[in-house]
């Protein structure tokens, strides 16, 4: 046989090894332990803690521009 049949062989057996251990690797992801009862929600339940440096606060209102958009005179001719 030549060379380029055991190539084949040897790429085929690679291959086909690789797609056995890549399935078998995502079917043991998905198992549940039955430990997860809060469905998603951890992330939502407290605000994220943000560590400001020294001196910076974060306000305790809003700004309030929006209230206070100046409204220029209108001169007309």
């Amino acid at each position: 046989m030549s060379s380029i049949y055991y190539d084949l062989f040897l790429s085929s057996i690679t291959y086909l090894l690789l797609i056995y251990l890549s399935v078998r690797l995502m079917r043991s992801g998905k198992k549940n332990t039955g430990n997860d009862d809060e469905g998603g929600q951890s992330a939502l339940e407290q605000p994220p803690v943000i560590d400001l440096p020294p001196g910076i606060v974060w306000p305790n209102e809003p700004t309030g521009q929006k209230d206070e958009i100046k409204k220029e005179p209108v001169f007309e001719y």
